[in-house]
C-alpha cells in the first residue's frame, strides 16, 4: 500500500491531467451558471464582469497552485518529489465557490505565497536584505486585498530570523518593504482624492463584530473539523523533523508560524467567510503535501480519505450557499 500511495503522489503527466480535470468539475457550475456579480477588487475599486472572472479565477488558482508544488521542489521541503501541492490546493480552495472567480481572496494568496518564497530563499543568504524587504513588500500589497495580513506582520520578522538570525539591515530592510507600497498607495489616493476610500476601509475593518459568531454556524463547525485534522498533520510532520534537514527544519517552522497566525484571526473573525481563508487553505495544502508525502501508512491514508469526504461535503454546503 505504501509503495502504491507514493508512485500516485509522485509528479507525472497522469497525475496533473488528472488535477486539471478535477479543477474543471470543481468551476463548471460557475462557467454554466456564473453568479450575478464578482466582488469589488480593493486596490483598484474595480470588479469584472462575472464570466470573464470565473476565467482568470481558474487559471490564477492553477497558476497559484503550480507555484505550491515549485516551492516545495525549490526549497527541499521533502526528499522526494510529489505533485499533492498543487492537488490540494485545487481540491480545498475549489471547495469555496466564492473563491472561484477573480477575488481579493485569490490575489492575497498569490501575495502571501511570494512573500514565503521570499522568507525561505532568505535561508541561503549571508545577509538578506533583498529578500526581507521583498518578504515585507509582497505583504504590504496582501493588505490592501486582505485587511488581516496587517496582523500578520510580527510572524514576517520572527520568521525572518527563523531562517536567518535578524540583524539592523535586515530589521529596516523589513520595515522598508511594509512601508513602501503602503506610502505609495496612500500618497497616490490623497493626491487623487479618495484619501477616504482608504480610510473608510480600514476603519470597517479593524472594528470586531460580535455578531459574526452567530451568523453562520456551518461554517464553524467546519473550521473546527479542518483545524482538528491539520493539527494531525503538523504533529506528523514535526515528529518527522529529526530525520530532515536544517532547511526543512526551518521552512517547516515558518509554515507552523504562518498556519497557527492564520488561525487565530480566522477564529477571532469566525462566521463569515473571510478574505484570509484562501490564504490559509494555501498554507494547509503545504502542511497536508509534507505530512502525506513523508509519512506513508494505513492510519494516513484513513485521514487522508477522511479529509477529500470533508472537503465534498464542504463543497455541497457551499453550492448549497449555507456557506457565505
Amino acid at each position: 500500500m505504501s509503495v502504491r500511495f507514493k508512485e500516485l503522489i509522485h509528479p507525472n503527466i497522469v497525475n496533473f491531467t488528472l488535477s486539471f480535470v478535477v479543477a474543471g468539475l470543481l468551476w463548471i457550475k460557475e462557467f454554466i451558471l456564473p453568479a450575478q456579480s464578482t466582488p469589488l477588487l480593493h486596490l483598484f475599486n474595480i470588479s469584472l464582469l462575472p464570466q470573464y472572472s470565473v476565467w482568470f479565477g481558474l487559471l490564477l488558482s492553477l497558476g497559484v497552485a503550480y507555484l505550491l508544488f515549485r516551492l516545495l521542489e525549490t526549497y527541499t521541503f521533502l526528499q522526494q518529489r510529489t505533485f499533492l501541492p498543487f492537488l490540494f490546493f485545487i481540491l480545498l480552495s475549489g471547495s469555496y465557490p466564492l473563491f472561484h472567480y477573480l477575488t481579493n481572496a485569490l490575489i492575497a494568496a498569490l501575495l502571501l505565497l511570494m512573500c514565503l518564497w521570499q522568507i525561505f530563499s532568505a535561508f541561503h543568504k549571508n545577509i538578506p536584505i533583498r529578500e526581507a524587504f521583498n518578504a515585507g513588500m509582497f505583504l504590504s500589497l496582501g493588505y490592501f486585498y486582505c485587511f488581516d495580513f496587517l496582523f500578520l506582520i510580527p510572524i514576517i520578522f520572527i520568521t525572518l530570523h527563523i531562517v536567518n538570525n535578524m540583524n539592523i539591515r535586515v530589521f529596516l530592510s523589513t520595515m522598508l518593504g511594509l512601508l513602501a507600497p503602503a506610502a505609495l498607495v496612500f500618497g497616490i489616493s490623497f493626491f487623487i482624492g479618495k484619501m477616504n476610500s482608504q480610510t473608510d476601509y480600514f476603519m470597517s475593518n479593524i472594528i470586531f463584530h460580535f455578531e459574526y459568531w452567530t451568523s453562520n454556524i456551518a461554517l464553524i463547525v467546519l473550521l473546527g473539523i479542518f483545524t482538528i485534522i491539520s493539527c494531525i498533520a503538523i504533529t506528523g510532520c514535526l515528529q518527522n523533523r529529526f530525520s530532515s534537514s536544517i532547511a526543512e527544519r526551518k521552512n517547516l517552522q515558518v509554515l507552523v508560524w504562518f498556519y497557527f497566525g492564520i488561525l487565530t484571526i480566522l477564529w477571532v473573525k469566525m462566521g463569515h467567510i473571510s478574505d484570509l481563508l484562501l490564504p490559509f487553505l494555501m498554507i494547509c495544502s503545504l502542511i497536508f503535501s509534507i505530512f502525506f508525502s513523508t509519512r506513508v501508512s494505513k492510519q494516513n491514508t484513513i485521514i487522508f480519505a477522511i479529509l477529500i469526504v470533508f472537503q465534498i461535503v464542504t463543497l455541497i454546503l457551499g453550492l448549497s450557499g449555507t456557506l457565505r
